[in-house]
């Protein structure tokens, strides 16, 4: 298992060092001039040309690549164009919004997609059909549609949950959740349906298997084999998904942000770009990234602690 653990995590640094640079010559090299944009429509040549020095991009590409990766290294994301702001210092107080926000979604997508999974599997007929039939809708919505939905029903309409706003976890840990749930709600929905129709395809190949007809006859309850052996074994698809639906939520939280003025990740990113303020952008990119591997690299660790054939 350490050997494997070594290998992973060996694998992982040299595909976030690409995925770093790759985003840094992407951003850098964009053909509209943020010096144009941040000096105006009327400046002169010379103004322009005095930002562009300011900013430093009237540098070399790689000079300026090499200058980054040793400021990265040191754990320097650089400082806002806009407002001189530390990078890390932004990302720092906005990121720890859409975390609580993807963490939660990620734990209801994971307690409902489950059991209705494995419901799917073991009742089949008329609840196996609904249930698909009810998971293929709700994937077929999109979540920004399903945001305003909420917003006009449980918002305005009932007025059950606050429509839009965020209040903090250590201010008031009531108003904290009844603002998450909507957003959760609108974003959970997808990741229920995929969880719950992989959790179905694998407990129906398992239940399927040699093993299971061996329990069976030997007169192992139906409740052990379903729970104790089938679904264990099932296990490994569903980490996965739930590896790739965390990355899926991350993506899938920037417009359910902006419809609930949820002042996250989401929308400090939209902000960043909206101004053409590149450190930012790239700070939040490349950390997001690392997030990514970190947590494929998990799910990698979880899956082989489950099924040791993994390992091989």
């Amino acid at each position: 298992m350490i050997r494997y653990a070594a290998r992973r995590v060996l694998y992982s640094v040299p595909m976030l060092f690409g995925i770093a640079s790759l985003v840094f010559v992407l951003l850098n090299a964009l053909p509209n001039d943020i010096a144009e944009r941040r000096a105006g429509d009327e400046a002169s040549p010379e103004a322009i040309a005095a930002i562009r020095a300011d900013l430093g991009l009237d540098r070399p590409l790689l000079e300026r690549y090499a200058e980054w990766v040793g400021a990265v290294l040191t754990g320097d994301l650089g400082v806002s164009w806009h407002n001189g702001q530390s990078v890390l210092t932004g990302i720092v107080q906005t990121a720890p919004i859409t975390l609580s926000m993807v963490v939660l979604s990620l734990v209801v997508a994971l307690a409902i997609g489950v059991p209705i999974g494995v419901l799917a599997a073991t009742r089949g007929g008329l609840v196996d059909r609904g249930l698909v039939g009810a998971t293929v809708v709700a994937m077929a919505v999109p979540n920004f549609w399903l945001a305003l939905l909420l917003v006009l029903l449980f918002g305005l309409s009932l007025g059950w949950f606050p429509a839009t706003g965020y209040v903090d976890l250590a201010a008031s840990p009531g108003q904290w959740l009844s603002h998450l749930v909507l957003p959760v709600a609108a974003v959970a929905t997808v990741s229920i349906s995929v969880i719950a129709r992989q959790t179905r395809s694998a407990m129906l190949e398992n239940l399927d298997r040699d093993y299971v007809r061996t329990l069976r006859a030997a007169g192992v309850g139906e409740r052990s084999v379903v729970y104790r052996h089938a679904l264990k074994n099932a296990a490994t698809p569903v980490l996965t998904t739930f590896g790739i639906q965390f990355v899926a939520l991350s993506g899938g939280s920037i417009i359910v942000e902006q419809v609930f003025a949820v002042p996250g990740l989401g929308q400090h990113t939209l902000t960043a770009l909206a101004r053409g303020d590149v450190p930012v952008v790239l700070g939040i990119l490349v950390l997001t990234a690392a997030a990514v591997v970190v947590i494929n690299l998990a799910v990698d660790l979880m899956n082989a602690a489950v099924n040791p054939r993994v390992r091989l």
